[in-house]
This record gives structure tokens, sequence and C-alpha cells, in this order.
């Protein structure tokens, strides 16, 4: 019993004493862990371990293990990642176990008040949550088998220079770091397969910067930035290191600005593309292209492709000025989703822009043919406007505004393929001084072997040159082909213009080009009318070719040559082939030129002209700016006179007509070379000379024999000849030739004075079928009428400058004539000898010239005549006018075969009494006597003739149709004079020698 109770006593005893040992322990270790909490103990013997560092400001302990300290600080020292944990308020378990063994082992980390935790150069600083479980943090192990973050009002800073890269972050996220040894201890460096023990879930919502951001991972767009501060949004999915599909990451900003540096695009990337992601700082780069408007950029998993889009609204594009407004920007990469460490670079990018664009010139720069200008570094010193050295030779320059949508690929820091088109309901284009203006489009697209292929169209466009308006209501379309390469261009660019349904709407503003060619002042004149033009050219490496068609009705051109003009109108269709030009000017080779035109006279427009010329050689040359070049030209022309420039006005020398013409030849330096031929096989050809017009079929030549030996040569087998002021009908002939050459073909060029010109003139064989024609060259009262007859003229004429000399032969058989009342037939032969002429008073010397009568004999009512009468005249010291009617004074020798015929003539009484006519017929007259003949009369003075018995002295003048004079005859010791009054004689037979000469003296005429 006792025993029973004395372990019942026993039992509260034992009780009390673990009680008080119970209490004793729990003081014991409230008291130990606060002195180990707060004396910094504990902290500085945890420290000790390798690549650990843990401290607190101060701490309390409700139970072992499990520690409430504030300002906590826990951080893995380690070179290639550290990591650093600082926390105002936090509950912490450590493992002892772990702790005795020199390991960091946090059984649970429960956070508050996050002061920073890094990763790296990176520290997140923000108000929130952090909870860890499980976690070993030494030098050689990294496990974090749950990690909890939740935060407000957070900031990310970039501690190398303590840039705040992220804001006003809110972020909930979940991690899991699977234990693995974070650094080789072989090498030192970071685990490659660190992040592969990665895998986390987060959300987030910020506030940050989106170079900060983004830029790290576009490293190697070198060409691109981008800018902006605006609200940072994602969800991301981590496994094993690599982000889920659905991960996204989100920047919405009010103001986002999206660069393009030109230079750096068009040069290989400055990086390799095999660094890892790291930090730019932006240095403020001045780019050529700037995009700025309100957007949003985007990075997200799909299609196990890592995607990187910024979009941008309301865009305004720049370069030096804006260029673009109301525009939508769109720029999009991706690359293969791998392990974040992993990762390539972006090298390739895609934009695509939509817009309003105001200013067309900020595509002068890529508008060359040689390269030149399209380089950044030079227009960023010139600016988009300015006029360098080579710009107005080779750019093309725009204007205009319009709508604008392009989109283009990039690879490895060059332009692969690209689009671009604009609408422009006024667009204007400006080269080599042309200028094209009108609604239009451009549309150019850079193909995968770096060639761009453009198209320039205009609809309903003018073309302008200097002021002047060459083509309206046109459809013009520019292609063009280039390599981005500006050092290949010159050799594999090439481009088309080709323009439709075009209208010249005055052809006189082609004036000025023509009379760069033309002589000065120029023969040729564009008046007025309007023509329709088609064509094509192509420009390829330097080398232009093409072709180019001009069509026009009723234009009115005037040709002038000295004082000669008239006006012209006419139906033209021109093809100019260009086989090859040189853009330089050196080589031009327009082979096949074919020019139809169809000419009407405005005083007869229905009379109309077909011409059609073919230029079947046409090459040029221009070297030292001198030009040169070979030509071979074919067709049918229908106006000639273009050869009268050449010719020499002195000698009344113009030429007209039609006919087939070849020309083969060779210039330069705006000369012609020698040998050049011109033929002209004329159908109709009419040549005028002095004051005649020839006109026949017939062949024509020019040559150029040497530098400055130049002819020109025609010949008409059968010809009709008048004088240009005479309506009678015209004379025919056959063989009429006609040459001119100068010596001095350069001076002619120059001028063509007389002086420089030598022409000869020959019709061998003229029929004159109406002799009475020449009755013009008579003066109309005196007397002397033809009647009727043929003649045959010969002539040749030589003109040297302003002299001139020739010979001209008459013959007319049973030619009819009348001597004031009374008929004469016979056979006339008139020869003038001209020597001495001038050609600008038509006088001329006529010496040993002479006129024959032959087989004359005398019609008389009753029917007798006088038969086989003959007299000739022989002039010494002529002096000829070739007047209308002519001039002539000179001193003649007459020789006939007797004077009964003359008797007959002027005596009524000797045609009634044969016995006086008998009487007074004396054979083998000689004599001399001076002939004047103007305009009124025909004069003999001092008329001597002799023969056997006989003298006669006489002066005589008819005039006003009649005979006044008189004579007196000696007929052995039988004399006689006789006064002729109108025609009627009165005899004087009483001293009649002495009344004539007192006749004489009181009648005498003034001598020529």
């Amino acid at each position: 019993m006792s025993d029973v109770n004395t372990r019942k006593n026993r039992l509260p005893h034992l009780m009390q004493r673990v009680l008080i040992g119970l209490l004793f322990f729990i003081l014991i270790w409230v008291a130990g862990s606060y002195w180990l909490l707060n004396s910094q103990w504990l902290p500085t013997r945890i420290s000790q371990f390798e690549g650990v560092d843990i401290r607190w400001d101060k701490g309390a302990s409700r139970h072992p293990g499990r520690w409430e300290v504030e300002g906590l600080y826990i951080a893995r020292q380690d070179e290639a990642l550290p990591i650093t944990i600082e926390a105002e308020r936090a509950t912490l378990s450590l493992s002892l176990l772990s702790l005795l063994r020199g390991e960091l082992h946090i059984d649970a980390l429960d956070a508050e008040g996050i002061r920073r935790l890094t990763v790296g150069d990176i520290a997140l600083e923000a108000d929130g949550q952090l909870q860890v479980a499980e976690t070993t943090l030494s030098r050689d192990t990294l496990a974090i088998p749950n990690i909890s973050l939740a935060i407000t009002n957070g900031r990310l800073v970039r501690l190398s220079d303590q840039a705040t890269l992220v804001r006003d972050i809110n972020l909930n996220a979940d991690a899991t770091l699977n234990s693995i040894t974070s650094v080789d201890t072989s090498s030192g460096e970071l685990n490659a397969d660190l992040l592969s023990a990665l895998s986390a879930q987060l959300q987030l919502d910020a506030q940050a910067d989106a170079w900060d951001v983004f830029m790290p991972y576009l490293g190697a767009l070198p060409w691109l930035t981008l800018e902006g501060r605006g609200a940072l949004s994602g969800a991301l999915m981590l496994t094993d290191g690599i982000l889920q599909p659905d991960s996204e990451l989100t920047l919405d900003a009010p103001m986002l600005r999206l660069a393009v540096d030109e230079q750096r695009l068009r040069s290989p990337s400055l990086r390799s593309l095999s660094d890892s992601p790291r930090w730019i700082i932006a240095d403020n780069p001045s780019p050529h292209h700037t995009a700025t408007g309100q957007g949003s950029v985007r990075l997200a998993v799909e299609n196990d492709q890592l995607h990187f889009s910024t979009q941008l609204t309301d865009v305004e594009l720049a370069d030096t000025h804006p260029y673009a407004e109301h525009a939508e920007l769109r720029l999009t990469t991706q690359i293969p989703n791998r392990r974040l460490d992993q990762l390539d670079l972006p090298t390739s990018a895609a934009l695509a822009l939509r817009g309003d664009i105001t200013r067309l010139d900020m595509l002068d720069r890529y508008l060359t043919l040689d390269g030149k200008g399209t380089d950044s570094e030079q227009k960023s010193i010139d600016g988009p406007n300015s006029d360098g050295p080579d710009s107005a030779k080779q750019a093309i320059r725009l204007t205009g505004h319009g709508q604008i949508e392009a989109s283009a690929s990039i690879r490895q820091s060059r332009p692969f393929d690209a689009q671009l088109n604009i609408q422009a309901p006024e667009l204007a284009a400006d080269t080599l001084g042309f200028i094209a203006q009108g609604s239009g489009s451009l549309n150019a697209q850079l193909t995968p072997e770096e060639t761009i292929e453009a198209t320039l169209s205009f609809t309903d466009a003018t073309l302008h040159h200097q002021e002047r308006q060459l083509l309206a209501n046109a459809d013009i379309n520019i292609d063009a082909t280039s390599p981005i390469d500006t050092e290949t261009v010159r050799e594999e660019a090439s481009a088309t213009l080709s323009w439709t349904r075009a209208r010249l709407p005055n052809i006189a503003v082609l004036q000025s080009y023509l009379e760069a060619i033309l002589p000065d002042p120029a023969p040729l004149q564009l008046l007025s009318g309007q023509a329709e033009s088609h064509g094509r050219l192509s420009i390829a490496s330097e080398q232009l070719s093409g072709e180019i068609h001009l069509a026009g009705n009723g234009l009115t051109t005037r040709w002038q040559h000295g004082e000669q003009a008239g006006a012209l109108t006419s139906d033209m269709q021109l093809f100019l082939p260009i086989q090859q030009a040189a853009m330089d000017g050196s080589t031009l080779d327009i082979s096949g030129t074919r020019l139809n035109w169809q000419l009407a006279d405005t005083d007869q427009p229905s009379e109309r002209l077909d011409s059609v010329l073919a230029l079947s050689d046409g090459r040029f040359q221009r070297q030292n700016d001198e030009p040169s070049g070979q030509f071979t030209l074919a067709g049918s022309v229908q106006q000639l006179g273009f050869l009268n420039t050449f010719l020499p006005d002195a000698h009344g020398l113009t030429i007209a007509g039609e006919g087939q013409l070849f020309a083969q030849g060779a210039f330069s330096n705006d000369r012609l070379l020698a040998p050049t031929r011109l033929r002209v096989n004329a159908d109709q050809l009419e040549v005028s000379f002095l004051d005649y017009l020839v006109t026949g079929r017939g062949e024509l030549t020019a040559q150029l024999d040497s530098p400055e030996q130049a002819q020109l040569s025609l010949g008409i087998p059968r010809f009709a000849l008048r004088r240009q002021d005479d309506d009678s009908p015209h004379l025919e002939g056959r063989h009429f030739a006609l040459t001119t050459q100068t010596e001095q073909f350069s001076d002619v060029l120059e001028s063509p004075h007389p002086e420089h010109f030598t022409t000869r003139i020959a019709l061998p064989i003229t029929e004159v079928p109406d002799f009475t024609r020449y009755n013009r060259y008579l003066p109309e009262g005196a007397g002397i009428t033809l009647l009727g007859g043929q003649a045959r003229l010969e002539s040749e004429w030589l003109l040297e400058g302003l002299n001139a000399q020739g010979e001209i032969t008459l013959r007319a058989f049973g030619a009819e004539l009348a001597l004031l009342d009374q008929r004469l037939r016979g056979d006339l032969h008139l020869y003038l000898h001209l020597t001495e002429g001038d050609l600008e008073t038509r006088r001329f010397t006529a010496n040993d010239s002479l006129l024959r009568l032959e087989n004359v004999f005398r019609q008389s009512e009753d029917g007798t005549q006088d038969a086989g009468w003959w007299v000739q005249l022989s002039m010494l010291n002529g002096q000829l006018a070739w007047e209308n009617p002519i001039r002539l004074a000179s001193q003649l020798r007459l020789e006939m075969r007797d004077t009964g015929l003359l008797a007959r003539l002027f005596l009524a009484r000797a045609r009634d009494s044969d016995w006086l006519g008998r009487l007074l017929d004396v054979h083998d007259i000689k004599g001399t006597a001076q002939l004047q003949i103007n305009g009124e009369q025909i004069s003999l003075q001092d008329l001597t003739l002799t023969g056997g018995p006989l003298l006669l002295l006489s002066d005589i003048t008819l005039a006003e149709r009649s005979a006044n004079g008189a004579l007196y005859a000696r007929l052995g010791v039988l004399g006689l004079g006789v006064e002729l009054r109108d025609s009627e004689p009165t005899l004087r037979v009483i001293q009649p020698r002495r009344w004539f000469d007192r006749w004489r003296d009181a009648h005498r005429f003034p001598r020529p």
C-alpha cells in the first residue's frame, strides 16, 4: 500500500521536474536564440561558409529553427552568378543539420517588403512578398524547388549604371530551380545547363522604357533603335529554361519612336551573331528614318517561334524633315524558340507601312543611275534637297503627295526583299531638266537577288522642258531595274521610259531644238500645229536605246531662203529608232529612222505632196565637244528647196521639185567630210537661173570632193524652158546641164556669197515652137514685129561670182516678120557673144556678136517676091543691157547681097517702077553703122554702105511704127536724096549731097 502511495507521490514530482526542465530548456532556447539572432554570432558563423553571406538587423525565434528577422540580407557570392535577397521582414527556417555540415539550406523563407532581389547585374526593388522553400545556397550547389514572388510598385534596376529599366512593377511569379552545380569547377564559368533547371510562371504589369526592355534582344539589328515609354504587361511560362506557348510580353506606349540607320542597314553586322544577349546603352544615333506614333511592342511565343513585333498608329515618318503622316507601321522579327541562353539574336526583320506621304523628294537619293546620291553619309551631310555636284545630271527628283504602302524583309542587316506602292493624285518627276507631272503611281520591288525593280506611272500627264510644254494628256511609264549594291549600279542598272497617247500641243516649242542644228537664220520655222506621240527608251550600262513615234496633222511651217518665203501645211509621221546612244553623249546610232510627210501649199490646200526619207545608216560621235558622224540616206522628197541654202542668190539659182534621194557621207565638227555624195533622181525638177526656169525629169548630184571643193550638178535630158515672168508657151529642149561649184566650201557654210561660186549652164538643144515670143525683147513701137515661125536655140553660160559670160545662138527657118508695112520671110541666125557681164546690172559686152538673115524675100499683095536676099550685121564694141525690152548700143559692120530689097522696103516708087528698082539694085554691099536699141526705138546712125559704083549714107530711126530719117545715094555720077517722114519718102534731086549734109547737121542724134 505504501509502495503504491509512494509511486503515486513520485509521479507528480516527476512531472513537475520534467515541466521545470522543459521550462528551463525553453528559457535557455529563448535566451540562446535571442542571443544567437541578435548577437550576429550566428550570421557571422554562417557567412563563413564559402560563397554564402547572410545577416539581419534583429530577430526572434518562437520555436527552434524558425526565426523572424528584420533587415534580412542573404547573398550567394559568385562572380559568375551572384544572387542577393534583401527584405525588411522575413520568417526564416534554416536546416540545423545543414548548418552543421557547412551548408546554407533554407527550409522556408517568407519575406515581406523586398528591398532588393538581385540576379547578376539586375536588381528588383519592390513592395511585396517573396517565398522560397527547400532552397540550397552554396558555392557548388544551387537549388530552389519553389519560389513565389508577389510584388507591387516595384522597379528593375541595372546595377552597372543604376539605370531604371522597369518601374511601377506589379508581378506575380512562381518558379522552380532544380538542384544544379552552378559553376564549372574546372573553368570557374557559369554552368551552361543552368537555365535547363529553371521553370517559372509570371504575370507582369509595369511602366517601362522600350529601349531598356527590348533592345538587348535586337543587338544583331544594329540598324534599328526603339525608343518610348509605356505600360508593360505580360504572362510568361518557362519550362526547363524555354519559354512556352502563350507566353507574351507587351509594351503599350502613347509615343513610340522606331528609327532605322540607313548606313548600318547597308553595312555588315557590327557584332558576331553568336554573341549572347547583352544590354546596349543608347548613344543617341542619327538615323536617316524615324517613325513616331502611338504603338505597342510585343514579344510572344507562337508556333515554336519567338516573335517580336512593333506596331505604331498615327505615325509621322521623317528623315531630316517629316515626309509621311497618319501612317500605320509594323515591324516583326522572329527566331527559333530555344532555351533562353541558347537563343540566336534575330538577324532578319519585316516591316510594313501604310499612310499618307507628303514629301516624295525623300526618294530622290535612291533614283540615280550611277550610285551617287544613295550613300547615306552624303545625304546626311547634304540633306534630302541638296544639289550635289552630280545630282542635277544623274538624279530623278520627285515632288507630290499621296498614299504609301510598303513592306520589306531584312536579313543580315541588308534588305532582302521589299515592296513599295505610292498612289499620288499629284506627282511630278524632274530629271535632266525634263519635268513630268500628273496623276501617278510608284511601284517598286526589291528581289531576293538584291535587285530593285521599280515602275513610275503617270496618267493624263504633261511633260515640260525649260518651261516649254512638250507633251500633254500623256500616259508615261518608267520601268527601272537596279542592283542595291551601289558599286555595280553603273554596269547593271537599266530603265525603260515609255509613253502612249501623248499630245504635242504646239510644234512651235520644237523650234529651239531645230535651231541648234540648222543654219542661222533657220530656213525652217515651225509655226503651229499639234502632233501625237508614243515611244519607248531603254537605258542600260550607260547606253540608251529605243524608238520614238511622232505624227501630226495640219502642221504649219515656214520655209525661207533669202527673200523668198512661203508657208506650208503638212502632215508628218516620224519613226526614230535609237539603236545605241551613250549617256555621256559620245556616241549615237539612229540607223533605221524613217520620216514621212505630206505637204500642202496654203494657197492650194487641195494639192498634197508625199515625201519619205529613210536613214539606213546614221552613226554619230562626240569627242572633246566636237561632233562627227556617218550617214546613208534614201527616200523620196517633195521639197528639194532645202538645197537652196547652199546656192548663190546672185546667180538666181534655186532648185525645187521632187524625186528619189540618196545621200552618203560623213561630217566632223559641223563640217562635211570628203567624199560626201547626194543624188536625186527627180520625177519633176525645177531649176531657176538668172531670169529663167527649167523643168523636167532629171538627175541632181551634189558632192564634196575635198574639204573645200564642193559641186552641184544636174542634168535634164528633156526639159521645158521659160522666163520666170513669161506666160508664153514653154520652150522645149534636150540635154540641159547645170553645174555650180565652189573652192571655199567652209566660207559658203557661213554665208553663200556669190564670189564663192562658179556656175556653168548649158542648153545645147532648145526648140522654139513660137518665134513671136521674142517680140518682148524688141521696142514695141519700132515697127519690127516677129510674125511667126519656128526656131532653135543654143546657149552656154559661165557665172563667176557676179561676173558672167555666155553665148546664145538662135536659128530660125522660114521666119516671118514685119518691117513697118512690109512683110518679109526668110532664115535668121542670131549669135550673141556676151562677156564682162555684171549680174547686178545685167549689162554685158556683146563684141563679136552677129545677126544674119538669109533667103529673105519680100511678100507683096500681087504675089511678087524678092528672093534670095541676105544680110549680116556684125557687132563691134557692143554693149547689151538684158532688160525687157533689151537695150543695145553697138558699132556695126554690115554685109548684104544687094541694095534692091532695101530700096523696095523704103521707096514705094522702087516697088512700083521696075527700072528704078533695077537701078538701085547693087550687089556685094558692105558698110558700117552705129546701132542703138532702147525701149522705144531702133536707130541707125552714120550708116555707110558701099558696093561697086554705089555710095549710100543714111541716118534712120524706127519708132511709133514708122520710119524717119534721110539717106543719100550716089550711083556713078547720079545722086539722089530721100527724106522719110512717117515712112513717107520725099526725093531730093537738086544738090542731094549738100541737102543731106545740112539735114544731118540739123537732125543729128546723140551718139551712144
